[in-house]
């Protein structure tokens, strides 16, 4: 028997009162307070000094079963953490073990295995006793022996595309398995575009949900496009055995209770510190050569639990020579380090090349065809002393001559007459109404590309769609309606031009000609793009597609016809890690030559009717806000009255139906906007429909940049490994940090120490670094490059 609790130090008292306030834990029943355990004759020869141990706290199970075993100090960390891990663990048998500080929580289960089961690791929090037998019982199912079943009819079964069995599937399930009930935490899968991907992860999902090995299951994906492709076509397939949800900033808390989560990487930004470190039981990282990068390194490291990434393209990354990149850096940009493939070797793998071989694949065939300026420009560059004024076309004089390169054509100067040669070109080489994917240098240049297309395949304007659309933009009505158009065999568009959103996760197999008039250095981007044709479909006769070159791309990248032998690799110099912004690029100042109808300062309006497109208006931002601001508030329609209604209620979760009838209500004439356009508006890619409607009441105001900041910025102090003395240094520093971040600057150590305010605050810069043992800069630069600040050229 233990302690009565009124005997509890001041230390215990706070943690005793979470674990029962919060966790449920019954004081004298599930939770022993100071119980005294006498050392067991086996145990005796090895602590021959020890008669007995008392433990600060033991949790068990309504049998007297011990499940975990709290230690409520640190004041000897090294010697309290091994006394855990050896004498408790011996004679209590606990399967969790927790050690507390006034600043932190360190856990571990002693069920961990292999390369990352060394280390207690900082959490957020305890667990229930629920929780605790979960896991218990999930360990049990993955220690036994017991065959699991794989659903063929999802994946690894016979396919009448193909003709015969993805076997391969099969095999990619059953590896990625007994690597999970072998404990590895990381793996990597590797598995060319077309081959199955999303349909190998919800059989995956399926076989270890319905054998006890996992309860829930976290999906990400790096846009909203494909979180809702994967809930509509791959993770329903068993949605009725176990639920799955989209998660965004709005339903959270509610659908938490489904075993599969869907969310996009910058909706788990938000809220991935809202979630307990051991809320999931499996994370699936897809197209995750892309979507980790150094801040969202600390969104994975905050749950403990295993990770899988998959990728059509994986990533080495090495040094410039002569270049000191910290290999943490590295580790996160190279693709195989970053899911424990440190021999270069995925854990499964199924390439382009092998997949065409099998005919798994549709094969492909690359035409060259360059136009005489662009091999001028390739050769000599393109000298020009005057440009054309976008809208007027009156010609503006430079003073100066200018030379361009290939490299550099349709960034900034676009060609007109280059664009309508690729544009005749494409009319000789296909057929009138098939399906071409052509992609572009700019959000411009697209645009110029479609007029061109339009002028030379003689399409009168008179309707949308056109016989070619420029997709390129994210979450835009206009350009979803135009994808889901696009996929449809015999219907306009049949030609669409993109820089980006098209390379990667769009699955249109009707698709006959990719097309290049832009160049990319990067080899994972050019399998990608080749990818978007390798897709075979028998219901419209494409059992192989063409590439159409206009710049040249595939002979620099050795296309082999199964894609290309070059190694994908990044050269990383220091500070290379920050990612790309999101969106389509654009040029840098003005450009020439062409009209942009959609500036990043204008909310493009449209309005859609079945096969009927019309642009309204193209108005300023400001006022965009205001129209659904006042919309919003004055409309009296039912549905908006109810929504209105419910949004006064504390932390209302609206349903799906509830969405769906506001994003409605957005697109209608008073408005003609949809979630996109509040995106944009409010510059807050990552909240949904109801996130707005709730600031525009004033019910619920959107975080600033700032406070997005700070909160993560907590999460990157609680997740990794610091002393309580390092803990109170950088919360004391948040502010001035947060503050700069959100400003945009840089932030140096003399932008601390250099005030004598926080100097006071915080120290000396000599007292603190000692503290860090010598490597304050190191922290400082790992936490601006967690947050994007670049360092110092």
């Amino acid at each position: 028997m233990g302690k009565k609790i009124n005997e509890a130090t001041s230390t215990d008292i706070p943690i005793i009162q979470r674990l029962v306030n919060e966790y449920g834990w019954k004081v004298g029943d599930t939770l022993l307070y100071q119980a005294i355990y006498d050392i067991t004759d086996n145990l005796k020869a090895d602590y021959s000094t020890l008669k007995n141990i008392r433990p600060d706290i033991v949790l068990q199970d309504m049998n007297g079963e011990i499940v975990a075993v709290i230690e409520n100090n640190l004041d000897k960390e090294n010697k309290d953490l091994l006394k855990l891990r050896t004498i408790v663990t011996q004679l209590l048998k606990p399967r969790f073990l927790y050690a507390c500080s006034a600043e932190r929580i360190l856990f571990y289960d002693n069920a961990w295995r292999g390369l990352d089961a060394g280390e207690f690791k900082q959490v957020d929090g305890f667990m229930t006793l629920e929780e605790m037998k979960l896991k218990i019982e999930q360990q049990k199912k993955i220690a036994s022996n017991k065959e699991i079943t794989i659903d063929t009819s999802i994946a690894g079964g016979f396919d009448p595309t193909v003709g015969k069995e993805r076997y391969y599937q099969l095999q990619c399930i059953r590896t990625i398995i007994e690597n999970y009930k072998a404990g590895k935490q990381k793996m990597l899968i590797h598995m060319a575009t077309g081959l199955g991907k999303t349909r190998t992860s919800v059989a995956l999902a399926k076989a270890l949900l319905s054998h006890g090995l996992c309860k829930r299951i976290l999906f990400v994906v790096d846009r909203r496009m494909l979180a809702k492709q994967s809930v509509d076509d791959g993770f329903a397939l068993i949605s009725k055995e176990f639920p799955s949800s989209w998660i965004t900033t709005s339903n959270f808390r509610s659908r938490k209770h489904a075993n599969i989560h869907v969310i996009v990487i910058d909706t788990l930004e938000l809220i991935h510190s809202d979630l307990p470190s051991g809320f999931y039981d499996l994370i699936i990282v897809d197209e995750c050569h892309r979507s980790i990068n150094v801040n969202r390194k600390l969104i994975f490291d905050h749950f403990l639990c295993p990770r899988i990434g998959m990728t059509a393209t994986p990533r080495i990354a090495t040094p410039k020579k002569g270049a000191e990149v910290d290999e943490e850096d590295l580790a996160i940009i190279d693709t195989y380090k970053l899911f424990g493939c440190e021999t270069g070797e995925p854990d499964f793998q199924f390439d382009m090349d092998r997949g065409i071989s099998e005919g798994f694949l549709a094969p492909y065939k690359p035409i060259e065809l360059k136009s005489s300026l662009v091999t001028e420009a390739e050769e000599n560059g393109i000298e020009f002393d005057h440009v054309l004024d976008p809208k007027e076309k009156y010609e503006i004089a430079l003073g100066a001559e200018k030379k361009l390169k290939l490299e550099q054509l349709n960034r900034k100067f676009i060609s007109e007459e280059n664009c309508l040669r690729i544009a005749e070109e494409l009319k000789k080489n296909t057929q009138y109404g098939e399906k071409v994917i052509l992609f572009g240098v700019s959000q411009p240049h697209c645009i110029e590309l479609a007029k061109a297309i339009n002028q030379v395949f003689e399409n009168d304007n008179s309707e949308k769609p056109y016989y070619a659309e420029a997709i390129i933009s994210e979450n835009n009505e206009l350009n979803e309606t135009l994808k889901a158009w696009f996929k449809k065999p015999y219907q306009k568009p049949y030609v669409v031009t993109s820089v980006d959103i098209l390379s990667t996760g769009v699955d249109i197999p009707c698709v006959r000609y990719i097309a290049f008039a832009s160049l990319t250095k990067s080899v994972g981007k050019y399998i990608q793009m080749v990818g978007r044709g390798t897709r075979l479909d028998p219901k419209t006769g494409k059992f192989s597609f063409t590439v159409l070159d206009f710049v040249g791309l595939c002979k620099r990248m050795e296309d082999n016809g199964k894609g290309t032998s070059k190694e994908n690799k990044k050269v990383v110099k220091p500070g290379d890690q920050k990612p790309k912004q999101s969106g389509t690029p654009k040029p840098k100042g003005d450009y020439f030559l062409i009209d942009n109808p959609d500036p990043a300062n204008l909310i493009q309006r449209v309005e859609i009717h079945g096969d009927s497109i019309e642009i309204k208006d193209n108005i300023p931002i400001e006022e965009a806000k205001r129209i659904f601001e006042e919309e919003l508030k004055k409309s009296e329609e039912p549905v908006m009255t109810d929504l209105k209604e419910k949004a006064t209620r504390s932390d209302y979760q609206p349903t799906e139906e509830e969405i769906a009838k506001l994003i409605e209500w957005l697109s209608k004439p008073n408005t003609f906007l949809d979630e996109g356009h509040l995106q944009k508006m409010y510059d807050y890619p990552e909240g949904s429909a109801w996130d707005f409607l709730l600031h525009a009441l004033g019910k619920k105001k959107i975080p600033t940049p700032k406070e997005r900041i700070e909160k993560n910025y907590l999460s990157y102090v609680h997740t990794y490994d610091f002393s309580d003395d390092q803990i109170i240094i950088l919360k004391k520093i948040k502010d001035i940090f947060t503050s700069n971040i959100a400003s945009k600057r840089n932030i140096e150590d003399k932008d601390i120490f250099g005030n004598p305010i926080y100097e006071r605050l915080i120290g000396s810069y000599d007292e603190i670094n000692k503290k860090f043992d010598g490597n304050f800069n190191l922290i400082l630069t790992d936490l601006k490059s967690t947050f994007n600040i670049r360092p110092n050229a």
